[in-house]
């Protein structure tokens, strides 16, 4: 601009602060840089001033000076080149940006264009009476010290969130619904009474059978507030580009997201995005291996089976009954045991009464050719079931007990891995393998082998060393959860076995402890339990309890262990 003076400049004060100016930790703003520190300093500037008459004040609270894109500099930019503002001051050049070359091109060609006068008070920089030495080499170069602060500070911000989210804290801006920020801890989550109970409804809803579409139609019908809407009515500044006009509904995708979800058996999953860089704001996605993924961090409202049961319904076909909300009981469960299809609901008349049959959906579609009709009645299917899972459930509750009497011996996680059949078999392999390999390099000195054959042979003893430590880890992680959760979690296996003695067989039993259900052509009905493998573990540690305690007897029952309780001799 011009450096003839003006008797009385209209000036702007631009106040910003960022997350960045905060102390690392994010708990407190660093006094210096505050607002209303800012806001006294240059006022009692302009006061001290007789040429300066402040006009108004620009205040950006939270915004990164790494770019541009924020609403009061916006309102400034717009103020000064509608002819409103003759001076703009600021405390220092990094509040009116961290970026070198926008900061540069404002100072040296913008405001000169506009003729407007710009103050950097702590910097003694005023362009109405600088030199051309200090516009065109010190201010740049002060500009470039502010970028590489600014990037500086982006990575210890990233750094500092990394450590917090394996930590297992919270560091979202909102809380996921059904959860709230905890009054002494923002970084934890505690479930919110009232949204907890919705998600735990969701999830009921979908074991009883209901599709995503029929949960969401039922929350509108009872006037239950999205979650956008509820987060804004507990005065949450809370926006989504998924809200159109109006106020938000309830929706397939967000019951669908909800019911995926793992923070609500209290895992945290985050570091699912992230940006460019600290100049380049676009958001890209990180891949699943590289997520920041942490369990127990906070209190579950749903437990574990009921999430894992709900996975497979979601994974599977399990399509509402025509007018109704709700899926056929065996939805999603029953399978044609020769060509694996779905079993189809079908009702039939006969004599007239009407009957309930599943059949294959393969036959249904395609005829004979593509596979029989594998009919089953459900009354006799319920029959069956009912009686296979009350056995289960008796065999499961023995399990329970069988882990008790390991608990009082002092049989830990350690000891049980070490008396593993399964365990010690799968070791004894691998060492064997290790040496195989090992031997190779002998065999290649003493040229038994090529060079070629050395490096396939090679390959291959590794590629199998790798399958036994993976095969050895899984079994190491039945035998954990047996130890950390038990057979069954959160759930009270006597309330289902009474239930069941007086005949009540509902589909929350079935998703909670069968797998699937396959039918055969010989009406041979197999049904795949859950959990068998972690009962199958415990039988295989029954053994351990045997050779420690005589007084408590086991007798095995299709390879499950039931208890016998007698005195001791």
């Amino acid at each position: 601009m011009s450096k003839k003076q003006i008797d009385i400049y209209r000036t702007g004060i631009y106040l910003r602060l960022s997350q960045g100016d905060e102390d690392i930790d994010g708990l407190e703003k660093k006094e210096s840089n505050s607002i209303s520190n800012q806001k006294l300093l240059l006022e009692g500037f302009i006061g001290a001033n007789d040429d300066l008459k402040l006009v108004d004040i620009f205040i950006d609270d939270g915004y990164s000076g790494s770019n541009f894109d924020r609403p009061e500099f916006q309102r400034m930019m717009a103020s000064m080149k509608a002819g409103k503002l003759d001076c703009i001051i600021v405390k220092d050049l990094s509040r009116l940006a961290r970026e070198r070359i926008g900061a540069d091109e404002l100072i040296q060609k913008t405001f000169k264009k506009y003729n407007v006068r710009f103050i950097a008070v702590s910097e003694g920089y005023d362009s109405l009476t600088a030199s051309s030495s200090e516009t065109h080499t010190i201010i740049p170069f002060k500009n470039l010290l502010n970028e590489q602060y600014n990037g500086d500070t982006s990575m210890k911000v990233r750094t500092s969130q990394g450590i917090l989210r394996r930590n297992g804290l919270f560091i979202g801006a909102f809380a996921p619904y059904g959860y709230q920020k905890a009054e002494d801890n923002k970084n934890h989550l505690v479930p919110d009474p009232y949204a907890a109970g919705v998600v735990q409804g969701i999830f009921a809803k979908k074991l009883s059978g209901m599709s995503a579409s029929g949960i969401a139609r039922i929350l509108n019908k009872n006037g239950v507030l999205a979650p956008s809407e509820y987060k804004a009515k507990c005065g949450e500044k809370y926006s989504t580009s998924f809200k159109g006009a109006g106020q938000s509904k309830w929706s397939a995708q967000t019951v669908s997201g909800i019911l995926k979800n793992v923070v609500y058996i209290g895992t945290l999953a985050q570091g699912k995005r992230t940006t460019v860089s600290h100049k380049v704001k676009k958001e890209i996605a990180v891949p699943e291996c590289d997520w920041v993924v942490v369990e127990n961090a906070h209190e579950a409202i749903i437990s574990r089976m009921d999430f894992d049961a709900v996975q497979i319904l979601m994974s599977r076909d399990t399509i509402a009954v025509a007018g109704k909300n709700e899926s056929y009981m065996y939805a999603g469960i029953l399978y044609c045991g020769d060509c694996g299809s779905s079993m189809v609901h079908r009702k039939e008349s006969y004599k007239g009464r009407e009957y309930i049959n599943y059949i294959c959906s393969n036959y249904n579609r395609n005829g004979k050719d593509a596979c029989s009709r594998h009919c089953i009645r459900e009354e006799d299917l319920n029959q069956i079931v009912l009686g296979e899972l009350q056995g289960y459930i008796n065999s499961m509750c023995d399990c329970e007990k069988v882990l008790a009497h390991l608990d009082e011996l002092n049989v830990n996680y350690d000891e049980a891995v070490a008396h593993d059949k399964e365990i010690v078999a799968l070791k004894q392999e691998l060492t064997k393998c290790s040496a195989f390999k090992a031997s190779l390099y002998q065999d290649l000195r003493d040229e038994i082998i090529s060079k070629e054959q050395f490096t396939r042979y090679r390959e291959e003893f590794s590629a199998k060393e790798r399958e036994l430590e993976q095969a050895i880890r899984e079994q190491e992680t039945i035998i954990r959860n047996i130890y950390e959760n038990g057979i069954v979690v959160a759930k009270d296996l006597e309330q289902f076995r009474e239930g069941l003695v007086i005949g009540n067989l509902d589909r929350v039993a079935l998703v909670s402890f069968i797998d699937r259900i396959l039918i055969y052509d010989d009406f041979r009905v197999e049904i795949v339990f859950k959990y068998r493998q972690e009962m199958e573990k415990v039988t295989g540690l029954f053994d351990v309890v045997n050779e420690k305690d005589a007084e408590p007897v086991y007798t095995m029952v299709d390879g499950l262990p039931v208890l016998e309780l007698k005195e001791a001799v």
